[in-house]
């Protein structure tokens, strides 16, 4: 099954939602950054990663969210006089938000990303690569109004490389990234 038939299925779950369906825009940010600046252990080591989540309600108490899912990541790692090594990547893919309680306080996320494509550079050498990913959180949602939150969460998130292209030679790889990080995230859900 390719992308475009995940689009079309999604469209139509979409499509078929009852027309009092409650919504959820979710948007979800980590930043981190170390340096070590010691004699013989010389590193700089970044990373951004960003969750977009836009999602319709599934169930009567609208604590289950079924939606589309796109993160925009990107991270380098130098060690000594070594190049930089880094990725940047897009991934896409459906992704299921559940609230613990109609309060809406405790949530748990999972996400599977049949598209995930971009860049990384290796040894200086810049290439194509692709695959999928998934992911899955815990979070908390303190809420600042009656449509707006404001949460944070813990969230793992694993890259499957499958597809690498270095100018126009194409390899299949075997390699994976994973990442576990802290996350704070800013909702609007309407009834």
């Amino acid at each position: 099954m390719n992308q475009i038939s995940f689009v079309l299925i999604f469209i139509c779950t979409l499509l078929s939602l009852p027309a009092k369906a409650g919504f959820l825009f979710s948007y979800g940010l980590n930043y981190s950054s170390e340096k070590d600046a010691t004699s013989g252990g010389d590193y700089e080591k970044t990373r951004t990663f960003h969750d977009l989540f836009l999602g319709a309600s599934v169930n009567q108490r609208k604590t289950l969210y079924f939606g589309w899912n796109i993160n925009s990541w990107s991270s380098s790692i130098q060690q000594g006089d070594a190049a930089e090594n880094t990725y940047s990547l897009l991934e896409m893919g459906p992704k299921v938000t559940w609230f613990l309680n109609e309060e809406r306080h405790w949530y748990l996320t999972f996400e599977w990303n049949p598209y995930a494509k971009g860049e990384r550079e290796k040894a200086s050498q810049s290439r194509d690569i692709a695959g999928m990913s998934y992911g899955a959180g815990l979070g908390y949602r303190f809420r600042l109004s009656r449509l707006v939150g404001l949460g944070a969460g813990i969230h793992y998130h694993s890259l499957s490389v499958d597809e690498e292209k270095i100018g126009s030679t194409e390899n299949d790889v075997s390699d994976k990234v994973s990442h576990l990080m802290p996350m704070i995230e800013l909702s609007f859900i309407t009834k």
